[in-house]
This record gives structure tokens, sequence and C-alpha cells, in this order.
């Protein structure tokens, strides 16, 4: 399953009106207003089924053969014809004799004009889909068997043919009464679903494309309960970054992952939870080389806020977010999870019984793996008898009284400090002597 929380800590979705998130990555390669909302629906909810999993990233992949033409075969501007046509108000035409159908034409003459053009946009469209959906090899797609039947269905209830021709010739006023009766009131749901199969199609294409366009790597999907393995993994937003490696196995499935602010912990966290979430989509991901079990669901425990309208603490939210992923696991679902800086609601000792509680738990949890990420040291000390931890940390030094990252993981666990130095880097305690020089001025200048 896949929360409100999760996406939010991901940046799945824009936070604010200047954030960047993954959906804004993707949604950019979609033709129309009606495939935004498709890829929308998919990434609130990607699938956790490991059948749809598979079944979605062959999809995927089979796609991606075919955006070259599936790019010169649709435009957004013609979609945006055929949308105006299908959702119009236009009382939809009737068969009726030579008379009515010359007083129509004559008394509603833009109308009928919007009508027979809209016509022959739907039936050029209709036989593009088809000669697309009929490529080789279609079958490794459910979309597109879905589209070929529709397609296939509507050619043989149009027993004149009529479907056929429109998209070659101008059509004679009783073929446009016919059409139009046949397409918005004989076959209304069988063209609407038709058009809901293309926003699909379109979500899935802009997967494909984003895919390409950003250099995603097809992961190996693999069951729940096997590695987890991502090679030059980088975050999403971040391509000309640091690139590293992270492994998880039965073995060891917590990393307990330290170093000091600023450092990249927070950013390598969303990079794997990113990176599994797209997998789960059947899409590439930022790396070099990935394995990646189906999970039963994606778990964050990294940007927690109070719930003052519900009378919560920050702590007390935390704990209800901890309790929400032990709720998961009881049900034995099988997670992947990310926890950043446990319990900052509290003090340092609290904060530091209560995550040594939790943390220890999660690690004997051999069928979900968990990636962890503290500044208390003190915390990744206590564990280190766990036999099914392992212990990582990005680095960091001071050179010239300046703090200085690189971004690298590392095996083992820091206990570098960079507070005060970051402190001073930026004057704020320069800043805050000033301060009190000026108040001790006024004071003394009063008093």
């Amino acid at each position: 399953m896949m929360d409100t929380q999760t996406l939010y800590d991901l940046d799945i979705f824009p936070r604010d009106a200047v954030g960047r998130s993954v959906y804004e990555m993707i949604h950019c390669f979609t033709l129309t207003t009606g495939g935004k909302e498709a890829l929308q629906r998919r990434m609130l909810q990607p699938t956790f089924d490991a059948s749809q999993v598979r079944q979605a990233q062959q999809t995927v992949r089979f796609l991606l053969q075919h955006l070259a033409a599936w790019k010169q075969s649709f435009s957004a501007q013609e979609m945006k014809y055929l949308e105006e046509y299908f959702h119009s108000n236009l009382t939809p035409l009737e068969e009726v004799d030579v008379l009515h159908r010359w007083w129509y034409r004559w008394q509603y003459a833009s109308d009928y004009a919007f009508i027979q053009s809209s016509i022959q946009r739907v039936a050029v469209f209709i036989r593009k889909l088809f000669a697309f959906v009929d490529m080789p090899g279609h079958q490794a797609a459910e979309i597109l068997n879905d589209v070929h039947r529709i397609c296939d269905s509507l050619y043989t209830a149009d027993q004149n043919g009529w479907l056929t021709a429109a998209a070659d010739h101008t059509l004679n006023s009783h073929q446009v009464f016919y059409l139009d009766h046949f397409i918005r009131v004989l076959h209304k749901t069988q063209f609407i679903s038709l058009l809901q199969a293309f926003y699909t199609l379109d979500a899935l294409f802009a997967c494909a494309e984003a895919t390409q366009v950003y250099h995603f790597t097809f992961p190996v999907l693999t069951d729940p309960g096997q590695k987890l393995e991502l090679r030059g993994l980088y975050h999403v937003f971040l391509p000309e970054g640091i690139r590293n490696d992270v492994h998880f196995d039965q073995r060891h499935p917590f990393i307990f992952l330290t170093g000091p602010n600023m450092a990249g912990k927070s950013t390598f966290l969303k990079a794997c939870g990113i990176a599994v979430y797209l997998a789960h989509l059947g899409m590439g991901v930022p790396a070099r080389e990935a394995v990646i079990p189906i999970f039963d669901g994606l778990f964050t425990d990294i940007y927690i806020t109070d719930r003052v309208e519900q009378g919560y603490s920050y702590f007390f939210s935390e704990v209800r977010r901890i309790q929400e992923l032990a709720e998961q696991l009881k049900a034995g679902k099988r997670m992947f999870i990310l926890i950043d800086e446990m319990f900052r609601g509290t003090n340092v000792r609290d904060a530091y019984d209560c995550s040594l509680a939790v943390a220890s738990r999660l690690a004997a949890l051999h069928n979900s793996y968990t990636l962890f990420a503290s500044h208390l040291t003190e915390l990744a000390h206590a564990l280190q008898s766990v036999d099914t931890i392992r212990f990582c940390y990005f680095d960091a030094s001071v050179r010239n009284q300046q703090p200085y990252f690189n971004y690298r993981l590392r095996e083992g666990v820091s206990d570098v400090r960079l507070g005060q130095v970051i402190l001073r880097q930026q004057g704020v305690l320069d800043l805050l002597d000033q301060g009190i020089a000026v108040a001790r001025n006024e004071q003394d200048t009063t008093g």
C-alpha cells in the first residue's frame, strides 16, 4: 500500500507551489489532461501485487520500443478536438429524412460543420489507434489488448463501413447523421472506454519516455525476501550528483545510517525510496544497475508534523506513525521502510530509549528491509552487537574552518559533529554577540 505521508516524504507530488516533484518530472510527457489524470491516479496508488508489477514493467518496456511511432501518430491538439466533440453539449443527431437533414444543415450550419469534421477526426483516430495496437507482440500489454478489442468491436458494429470510410472521404448528410448517432448514442460507452484507455496509454507512454529521457535503468524484479541491490544510485533531482551503492538481504535487512547534518542522509533515504517506488510503477530507476524485490508496501517516517486539529503533539504524531507501520507488519506485510531521525519530538534520552526499542525490533524482521538514519551515534554503538544490522555513514570533515562533504556512502559509524562549525561558518554566533553588544550599549545609554 501507499499512504499520503510516504508520497509527501518522497516528494512524489509537490508539497508547495515551488517544490519539485517526481510526478512533474513524468507528467510533462503526457499528451492530454486525461493522461495526466490517469498518471496521477497511477502514482497515487501504485500496485504492490507481484503479477501486476511485472506486467506493468513488461508493458512500459514494450511501449518504450514504440515510443517514436506513438509520438508520430498522435498529437495533443488532435486529442483536444476529439475531447471537445465527445464532451460537447450538442444534442446527438438522429437518422431522419432528407428534408429534415437539409433543414438542420441550413438552421445549424456551424454545429453541423463541427459534427461533420469531428466524426472524420474520430474515424482517423480509431484507424491510427487500431493500426498502432495491432503491432506484433501487442499481447505483451493488457491495455493494448483492451484497445484492440474495443476498436475491433466498433468496426464490426458498423455494418455499413462508414466509420472506416470517414477517415478518407467527405461524408454526406446521411452518413453524418448516422455516425453521430452511432458514436454518441448507440456506442457511447465503448467510445468513452476507448478514450479512457487512450488516457491510460498516454500515462504509460509518459512513464516510458521519462525512463528514456532521464536514462533510468529497468530493475530486475525479484520475489519478496530476495536481495535489494542498487548500484550507482542517485536522487532523481540530482542526476549529476555522487552515486552510491546499497545492498539489503535477509542476513542484513537493516541498515543503520549515521553522519552529521548536511552530509546527505535524508537525500539518500529519498533516493532509495523513489527507486523502489518507480520500480513498482513498472518504470526504470535512477541507478546504473538494480535488483529490487516486490514489496507489499513502502513506508516512510521522514517529515512528521503535529496534528493540532486532533490534539496530537509532535511526539504523539511520531508514535502514531510507527504504530501505523506496526499494524502493517502485524498483518504480514513485507515492507520497505525508511526512517529519518526518529522521535525528534522528545528529549534526547527519551528519543534514545524509544529509538532503541523500535530499531532493535525492526532489525529482527527478515522479510522487510529498513534504512534507518539517526544523529544518535550512541544508539548505533548500542546496536552494534545485532548481527542483522549493517552500519553505514556519510563522512564529513572541516577544512579551513569550513565543513566539507563528499557524499560517499561508507561502512561504519560516524562520530563527526559539525553543529558548532556550521553555526560559526554561517556567522550566527558572531551576529548574536553583536546583538548582545548593541543591547548593552542601549542599556548603558538609558541607564
